[in-house]
């Protein structure tokens, strides 16, 4: 067996998590697999963790840096903080995926690392330099650092999240810090090597784990005091209470068991001891389950964790990776998700534009409307180098030829769910919902199905049927009417829109109910998530809100609106409110909800008199902004005269795709039962000020 010296060594690697980490702080419910939460066990001498599922034992391992110590899992559970010893950095997981995404320098040889209560702060001890560093969780820095006694190892925040409580295993001491002041309020004299703390879940306790004198050390939180003294087994290393106050368990790296601690009462004497646990070889940390129905021990002298039944004491174990030497529990962030549904209105094609502008040869950010521009000069006339990929490049959710853009609708709301998933495409009709793949995508109910299993939808959002109709089709036959001469479109297409919204109708409806069946199958009732119907923005104003002449010069090469007055007037207000209509009516029939924007784009629609293009005055470091600019790409998109691809014509440029984002959100916050919902422009605001009305 190891010596004490070299027990209290090892262990002081983590102790400060195991006190902390989904016991003294409530973390969020998850309603997804797993909901019972994972164990997050720090391997020293691999230099990984390796989660297991309280639920099922199935575990994963992730890499971090250099001699990991401690770890301890974030307030809502969507990052797990783990402190690396001999790289004296923190690796910042993310724990719905289970990877490492960033590390901050924090001192020598972090020791222990505990979040405060609201998980705005971190607080790490650096064993080497006798210090706390205090990091913002926001920044990922470390914000101030605060002197505490020698060799620092394990802390706890009181669940109030006033006050942190440092081991300080040199010193034999525990340092009481003020979170509001970063400063150390005083000293605690406690046992021999205190190496762990837990503070009980009503905040009046602060249980300390002394290594070197074998007991727990009692200290009242109100008075600072030390109120008593509890026996313990040989070289307690770590100590955590269970969520309801009643036990706290306590390992003990010499004599490979745990003590178990009545705290349900004020016993604060031998007589709190009501059981011992043996468990593996050298145990070290130990933490509790957020359901409270688990103990997870690392046992630092195998590849173990034992797992210790709360309800009868039997113990089994979970493979780890080498030197399992602390242990945090909690519940992942909920994998909340929104997902969007569609054509190109709404996967974001025309997002790389702010705004219109007419190309010339020397302005290449386009009068600052290009937001694909890079390596730009300093000056308004300076020359840019540009890459559409900056702006529709791969993600997680993009797919070759669907052109979905990072600015996209689902993208741009402001509801807090973990991802935004856009799997709308370019070029989809209802069929693409239902049963037909498109460039390369399965059906889009199908990509839906496939992420249920990993995340909890709270919305849908579906805007289909436009492609069905022929509605961009119509927009062309006005442009090319106007441009040739020829009769207004009015009066050549409008059977193709009767017949086109007769054919949508049966095709949205059954979107609907694909989308609806997908849910259920997933395990969601009808009532459980929201669905809404969203309409499409009228592109153009009224013809007599047009404030260009009507000239090929004027329209076609200036203002990209190259359609008649009349023609104007019937697509704003014909084609729209008809397409509109159909899926009011269709959402209604199918007892989902519906989003009205088809006036949203009022005054910013292209050409528009409240709206402008950018001038000569505006360039990348000061572009027309959203309360001026159009709001939707130019109606044609013919070189030399337009920039960008063709496919961006007629749609939500990056204003448009905010003020749809804009009104999602409002629709989203929305707490009563009325399921119709229109959104309507601030006049002279820009594309984050709305207004959203709702009506049976």
């Amino acid at each position: 067996m190891r010596t004490p010296a070299h027990a209290r060594s090892s262990a002081v690697v983590l102790a400060a998590l195991v006190a902390v980490a989904g016991l003294t702080v409530p973390v969020a419910e998850v309603q997804a697999a797993g909901s019972t939460g994972f164990a997050y066990v720090v391997n020293n001498l691999s230099d990984t963790v390796t989660t297991i599922s309280v639920s099922t034992g199935g575990t994963a391992t992730i890499p971090v840096g250099s001699g990991p110590t401690a770890v301890a899992i974030s307030p809502g559970g969507e990052e797990a903080y783990v402190a690396n010893g001999r790289s004296n950095t923190v690796s910042v997981l993310d724990t719905g995926d289970k990877r490492q995404i960033t590390t901050i320098a924090v001192g020598d040889r972090p020791a222990g690392v505990a979040f405060g209560a609201d998980g705005t702060r971190a607080y790490v001890t650096n064993g080497g330099a006798n210090t706390v560093s205090v990091v913002d969780t926001a920044q990922r820095r470390v914000i101030a650092t605060v002197g505490v006694g020698g060799s620092p190892a394990g802390l706890a925040v009181t669940p109030d999240g006033t006050r942190v409580y440092v081991a300080n295993n040199g010193a034999g001491t525990v340092s009481v810090l003020s979170t509001a002041t970063n400063t150390r309020l005083g000293n605690i004299t406690v046992g021999t090597h205190p190496i762990a703390l837990a503070v009980t879940p009503d905040g009046s306790r602060v249980l300390v784990a002394n290594n070197g004198s074998g007991n727990v050390s009692v200290l009242d939180v109100g008075s600072g005091a030390r109120i008593a003294t509890i026996p313990t087994g040989s070289g307690p290393s770590g100590i955590a209470v269970t969520p309801d106050g009643t036990r706290t368990y306590v390992s003990n790296v010499d004599s490979d068991n745990v003590t178990v601690l009545d705290t349900s009462t004020e016993k604060v004497d031998s007589t709190a001891k009501v059981a011992t646990i043996g468990v593996g070889s050298h145990p070290l940390g130990v933490a509790v389950s957020p359901d409270g129905t688990k103990v997870y021990v690392p046992n630092n002298g195998s590849r173990k964790t034992s797992v210790i039944n709360t309800g009868n004491n039997d113990v089994t174990t979970s493979d780890v990776d080498t030197g399992p030497a602390a242990v945090a529990t909690g519940r992942p962030q909920e994998l909340t998700a929104v997902v969007s549904l569609g054509d190109s209105f709404i996967s974001g094609v025309a997002g790389r534009w702010q705004g219109n502008a007419l190309r010339t040869s020397t302005y290449t950010d386009v009068h600052g409307t290009d937001r694909a521009v890079y390596a730009c000069g300093n000056s308004v006339d300076a020359s840019c180098d540009y890459d559409a990929r900056l702006v529709y490049g791969t993600s997680y959710n993009n797919a070759a030829g669907c052109l979905r853009s990072y600015s996209a609708e689902i993208q741009s709301v402001d509801i807090p769910v973990y991802r935004k998933i856009n799997l709308a495409c370019s070029g989809a009709e209802t069929k693409n919902i239902t049963t037909d793949p498109l460039k390369g995508d399965a059906p889009q109910a199908d990509q839906l199905a496939a992420l249920l299993p990993h995340y909890k939808v709270k919305l849908i959002v579906l805007n289909i049927g436009g492609n069905d109709i022929g509605f961009r089709g119509i927009i062309k036959s006005c442009i090319q009417a106007f441009i040739l001469g020829q009769a207004e479109c009015r009066q050549t297409q409008t059977t193709t829109l009767n017949d086109g919204i007769a054919r949508s109708r049966t095709g949205v409806a059954a979107a609907i109910d694909k989308v609806k069946a997908v849910m259920r199958a997933g395990g969601y009732t009808d009532n459980s998530y929201e669905f809404v119907v969203q309409s499409y923005p009228s592109p153009v104003p009224y013809g007599d809100q047009i404030r260009y002449a009507p000239t090929n010069l004027d329209r076609y090469q200036i203002g990209g609106c190259p359609v008649y007055d009349h023609d104007a007037t019937w697509v704003r207000g014909t084609v729209v409110p008809a397409i509109g209509g159909m899926l009011k009516s269709t959402a209604a029939q199918k007892g989902v909800q519906y989003l009205d924007v088809d006036n949203l784009f009022d005054g910013h629609e292209v050409c528009a008199k409240r709206a402008q293009q950018a001038s000569l005055s505006n360039w990348h470091k000061d572009p027309l902004l959203g309360h001026a600019a159009e709001w939707a790409r130019f109606l044609d998109a013919t070189d030399p005269f337009n920039q960008g691809d063709r496919d961006e014509s007629v749609h939500p440029n990056y204003y448009g795709q905010h003020a749809l984002a804009s009104c999602l959100t409002a629709m989203y916050e929305y707490t009563g039962s009325k399921p119709n919902h229109v959104c309507l422009n601030v006049a002279g605001k820009g594309a984050e000020h709305v207004t959203v009305t709702h009506s049976d």
